[in-house]
């Protein structure tokens, strides 16, 4: 170690060493690691000897330091030119850190690692920050960049955000290259002609909107990911990408002006093609191999009009296919009892499509997820265009797969009675969407539905009553149901603990008691719960008014008589936005400060008078490095939300009778999990953060979502 340097160096050998085993040194590719903690944890003193350490073993480095210091005081262009003088070796701007002065530079062209990010980021103290790549060949310092790159004959791994109009020189051939990666350039084409490059692997070239077309990919014969994602302009695949042999991964989602696909007649080791929204894409992609590998197709939005005979023949171990959105598909040909291995199907928003066979599924189907048609008259969300779905299909729907886990139903225009009666047979089905259909009742069927999760029925709008639910449903959905009259009785349900009954109407009958018999019955050491509820009226200027800090002081014996904190609060709190409880803790109370008031949950079982309720349970708490709960006698909650108004805090006592159901099933979100508990290790104080989540109005309008 070189002391010389840095000094004493006591206590850092045993980090520095886990650090460079981290790094994998000498294993080829390209390594990233980063290092996260506190403030004078010692992370620059770290990566400052690492660098001293290794740096000579690499023929080109650089160390930036102090990056907010300068960039705050000279921008982010000195930065900038001292990262490519230094690797370029460009001597005479060569402006080198206090570590890199006291290190010898050798001068040699022959990078293997070059990157040149369009944006730098301390994430200690700044976020991120735009740094426009594009414009580099124009700076006076570096006016022979592209040429450097070209004459790179050892360059392994490139990354160039912003990359120049023009394509790469016709010398650019660094046979070494397994990795190009161009974000957002502005190249028309990427290079000119025949380029052979027998050792790329990665090639990205995401969000380069001025694209048109791709390079002959015949020189490229180690190729595996190819990333075109957002090429707006793209509108010409060369037809050797048919042929290519090595190919495991092809992502063109989003190409605009994309309509065809070349002929795939080699291609035996694809495992995913992705042209979702490309809205032109017509014709499906003649295939003329057997495609064994393939096992994700997603071709959802867009304007495919038929699925040839060749997916069922030649893509036999399919798992993944989304057609969902085509609304031009009228026809799927060929037998889908082929497709053995099948596990996910997307049809939703196939209004075009034709009836499928009562056989469409054999009894050997192993599909687990289905989603189907949808009438889209009341969608919450818009085509390609931007334009509102207007639809109104109804079709008879096949026999269901016996295997499925997930099945959807919404806007199937499905009436009282058209439930199909097999769903009872299907003993895996765990989530079930039927939103936005015109029943008024659902029979008993449902309960019978022996592992059901997850129930939806959100925009049933003629639904008056919520039906007989099977015992194990962990998360109920009923939102804008404008006909609900009334609640019912849901004491008996143990797993219950997420209730989402939310519309702007008036209020619901048995809300009251639904909010009490969740608390008594499944208020738990170890299990959280969530509730929204119809609301009134509502004044938005009340949020002004509303108090964001809560002191209360804990009563006696709290910790062995209750089980949990309570969150109550009205407002219009909008699903997926999250609201933060900052949880402190005191040691003792300055006796001239009032306390507030806790809320008794239970004082009135005939009446509820809050929106949202959140319960968070000691056990969860207690594994925060800072819960200690025999020394606290007040605790002070910081409410940071926007949209809620007069939030208040209960507790909820401690039941006699534990609930017979252990298991907690929270996949009813399709982000992020409904309750978050984060320590805080610089304060040590307790965030909170509570999501209820976004309805699943569809299995497939969650995926969009993600996308």
């Amino acid at each position: 170690m070189r002391r010389s340097v840095f000094g004493s160096t006591v206590g850092i050998k045993a980090r520095l060493q886990d650090f460079k085993s981290k790094l994998e040194i000498g294993s080829g590719g390209v390594r990233m690691v980063g290092i996260w903690g506190v403030g004078g944890g010692g992370k620059t003193t770290l990566a400052s000897v690492t660098y001293m350490e290794i740096s000579h073993q690499f023929e080109a480095h650089c160390f930036l330091e102090n990056i907010r210091d300068e960039s705050s005081k000279y921008g982010l262009e000195k930065l900038q030119n001292k990262l490519l003088s230094n690797v370029l070796k460009n001597q005479q701007n060569m402006v080198g850190s206090e570590i890199e002065r006291k290190q010898q530079i050798k001068e040699n062209n022959q990078i293997e690692v070059l990157a040149l990010p369009s944006y730098v980021w301390d994430p200690d103290n700044l976020p991120p920050i735009d740094f426009d790549a594009s414009s580099l060949p124009s700076y006076v310092s570096h006016p022979r960049l592209p040429d450097v790159v070209a004459n790179m004959k050892k360059l392994r791994w490139l990354y160039w955000a912003g990359y120049p109009s023009y394509s790469f020189p016709i010398n650019f051939e660094p046979t070494m290259l397994g990795c190009l990666i161009l974000i957002k350039g502005r190249q028309v084409q990427l290079w000119q002609g025949y380029k052979h490059l027998p050792n790329l692997k990665i090639l990205d070239l995401r969000r380069s909107f001025f694209l048109t077309s791709t390079p002959d990919f015949s020189g490229l014969p180690c190729l595996e990911r190819l990333i075109l994602d957002d090429c707006q302009s793209l509108a010409r695949i060369d037809p050797s990408i048919g042929h290519h042999e090595r190919l495991v991964y092809v992502s063109m989602k989003a190409c605009s002006n994309l309509k065809k696909f070349p002929s795939i007649m080699r291609m035996e080791k694809l495992e995913t093609l992705d042209l979702s929204s490309c809205s032109k894409f017509q014709d499906f992609p003649y295939i003329g191999t057997y495609m064994d590998c393939l096992e994700n197709l997603h071709l959802s939005r867009t304007s495919i009009k038929i699925v040839p005979k060749t997916v069922g023949r030649f893509c036999t171990n399919l798992v993944f296919f989304d057609l969902s959105s085509c609304r031009k598909l009228k026809q799927i040909d060929g037998n889908f009892s082929l497709l053995k291995r099948l596990k996910h199907l997307h049809l939703s928003g196939c209004d075009q499509l034709e009836k499928l066979g009562s056989d469409f599924f054999d009894k050997e189907c192993c599909l687990e997820e289905l989603s189907l048609y949808t009438k889209g008259e009341k969608l919450p969300f818009f085509d390609l265009e931007g334009l509102p779905i207007i639809q109104s299909f109804h079709q008879e729907l096949p026999q269901l797969p016996p295997l499925l886990r997930k099945l959807d139903l919404s806007w199937c225009d499905l009436g009282d009675g058209d439930i199909p009666s097999d769903i009872s047979g299907l003993f895996n089905l765990q989530v079930l969407l039927l939103c936005g259909n015109k029943f008024s009742r659902l029979d008993s069927i449902l309960s019978r539905i022996s592992c059901l999760k997850l129930l939806n029925l959100s925009m049933c709008r003629n639904l008056v009553e919520l039906p007989d639910l099977p015992s194990s449903i962990a998360i109920l959905q009923a939102e804008d149901c404008s006909s609900l009259q009334s609640v019912g009785d849901l004491s008996g349900y143990k797993c219950l603990w997420k209730v989402s009954l939310r519309r702007r109407e008036n209020k619901l009958i048995g809300g009251e008691r639904l909010l009490h018999s969740m608390l008594q019955v499944n208020a738990l050491e170890d299990r959280f719960m969530s509730v929204q509820l119809p609301r009134g009226p509502f004044e938005k200027s009340t949020l002004s008014n509303t108090r964001r800090l809560i002191t209360l002081q804990l009563p006696h014996n709290w910790y062995n008589d209750y089980s949990g904190f309570l969150f109550f609060a009205d407002g219009n709190l909008m699903q997926g936005f999250p609201s933060t409880i900052v949880m402190k803790q005191e040691m003792s109370m300055d006796s001239q400060l009032d306390h507030d008031q806790w809320e008794e949950f239970d004082k009135n079982t005939e009446s509820y008078e809050y929106v949202h309720v959140g319960y968070v349970p000691f056990g969860a708490l207690r594994r925060t490095p800072c819960w200690n709960s025999a020394s606290y006698t007040n605790v002070t909650f910081e409410i940071v939300t926007e949209d809620q108004a007069n939030p208040k805090i209960g507790l909820v006592p401690r039941r006699s009778v534990i609930g017979d159901c252990s298991e907690f099933w929270d996949e009813g979100n399709a982000f992020e999990k409904t309750f978050e508990i984060i320590n805080d290790p610089k304060s040590s104080n307790v965030h909170i953060v509570w999501i209820h989540g976004y309805v699943a109005y569809s299995l497939i309008n969650r995926n969009i979502i993600r996308d």
